[in-house]
């Protein structure tokens, strides 16, 4: 069941590639390079001491919380991006009975949804820079999962396929807007990384949940038809459950 270092060792892991995504965060959407200077304020780019690149230094350390360049606030995201990494970390090595290659391996993975769901909720996109990259990264350490061969993986890759493209025709009659192309290539995302049978867990889930979250803010009156849903946090939240406990909810 592993030991409180390798559990101290994974979070911190988990909140440094947390605060590592939030510092080259608006490179993802963006045509702005990957590699480049780390800056803590996302909206001037200024330069950052070394402090406040750490996390959950800079609101301490900068004026209420604001870059002194610019005098933009910090987003609370770069507060729970972190923390919620860190955590990710820690149920994945719970979840993986303490296997620390495969909690490292499920970790990041789940960080990886739990920020497409964020881009996702601030700027309505789901970045081809983390899903193809996700993609590639989910091919070469297919060998890692404990419990998924590596042909389950290029089968759950085949599913993702199918049943994203099977969605999307289903989609066609309720507007553009139903489901995008971000879906469909995060649902393949989700496949090579899930693998079968978790994948149909996964997006079965997140679809559900999604609709349900719909029809309530429809009947609700909070949103109108041409409002914007996302889906993306849906679908990081169907795969996030089914990549620690797929296995077990799988019936047959």
């Amino acid at each position: 069941m592993g030991s409180f270092f390798e559990a101290f060792l994974v979070a911190l892991v988990g909140l440094s590639l947390g605060q590592l995504l939030d510092l080259g965060w608006g490179r993802f959407y963006t045509g702005e390079q990957i590699r480049g200077r780390l800056s803590r304020c996302s909206f001037c780019g200024a330069p950052s001491g070394i402090a406040a690149l750490l996390p959950f230094v800079a609101p301490v350390i900068w004026d209420d919380g604001r870059c002194p360049n610019c005098a933009e606030p910090l987003t609370q995201r770069s507060i729970y991006l972190p923390a919620g990494s860190a955590v990710l970390f820690l149920i994945s090595y719970w979840a993986f009975d303490g296997d620390l290659g495969a909690s490292l391996l499920g970790g990041f993975f789940a960080t990886l949804f739990f920020v497409l769901s964020l881009t996702d909720l601030e700027t309505r996109l789901l970045p081809n820079r983390i899903v193809y990259s996700g993609i590639v990264l989910a091919i070469l350490f297919c060998w890692g999962w404990p419990d998924t061969s590596i042909p389950e993986v290029f089968l759950g890759g085949l599913v993702g396929v199918l049943i994203a493209g099977l969605l999307l025709l289903i989609s066609i009659p309720f507007g553009s807007g139903a489901l995008g192309l971000g879906d469909v290539k995060m649902m393949v995302l989700m496949g090579f990384v899930l693998g079968f049978p978790a994948v149909v867990i996964g997006i079965v889930l997140g679809t559900l949940v999604a609709g349900v979250a719909a029809a309530f803010l429809l009947i609700s009156g909070r949103a109108g038809r041409k409002d914007y849903i996302p889906h993306g946090p849906f679908l990081a939240l169907g795969a996030i459950v089914a990549l620690f406990w797929g296995p077990s909810l799988w019936p047959y």
